[in-house]
């Protein structure tokens, strides 16, 4: 079995320019290594709420299930961030009911609204993290690496100052991993636009 690496919720931001985008920031225990996953509006204000930095008064489809859980003994044991396809993470849900574990497939953004409220641990891939992760150095990027892939395959041309200007065409060109790459790099640099752009072209290419 893969071993798998403990995340921490880093926080939660809104975009000021695109709206309706919100990045959830997990991290490792070192907390130089950065997951950003791009979730909706809804899930965002659920996961707010439940780490206690919205209004509390609110109530959430989220907050059903763990009342139905408790009522009928259900514990949620893990939550498993396990693949990552077109830009979009694969989670499930690991319950135990009875002595006997049961797994779900289940969007990211929802299995980490319930784990938070059942106060459960979620894990990621080493596989995930060298796709997706972002390399941290006192609050900055610092994989070099990461820097260099982008330009050996072209994507150099992606100048985050004039991010408005990314043409369709132009992401159109590039491979599913280069999309991931530019997605990563654009949330950390809180390129949201561009970020929601390629999210786009990324869910077209799933239809």
């Amino acid at each position: 079995m893969e071993q798998l690496i403990r995340l921490a919720i880093r926080g939660i931001s809104l975009s000021q320019i695109q709206s309706g985008i919100y990045i959830l920031l997990l991290e490792e225990e070192s907390g130089k290594i950065k997951l950003p996953i791009v979730i909706e509006s809804l899930q965002a204000q659920s996961i707010a709420c439940a780490i206690g930095k919205r209004d509390i008064s609110k109530s959430f489809t989220h907050d059903l299930f763990l009342t139905f859980a408790k009522v009928f003994h259900i514990k949620l044991k893990s939550i498993v961030i396990y693949k990552l396809v077109n830009g979009i993470f694969f989670s499930y849900i690991l319950f135990e009911r009875e002595n006997k574990e049961h797994k779900i497939d289940s969007k990211t953004s929802d299995a980490v609204a319930l784990a938070v409220r059942f106060q459960s641990p979620i894990y990621t891939t080493k596989e995930i993290f060298d796709k997706a992760g972002i390399y941290f150095e006192n609050g900055f990027p610092e994989n070099d690496n990461f820097e260099g892939e982008l330009e050996n395959k072209n994507t150099s041309s992606f100048s985050f100052d004039d991010k408005e200007n990314k043409s369709k065409k132009e992401l159109e060109k590039m491979t599913e991993r280069d999309l991931n790459a530019l997605l990563n790099h654009a949330v950390v640099n809180e390129c949201y636009e561009l970020a929601a752009k390629i999210k786009k072209e990324l869910d077209h290419r799933r239809e």
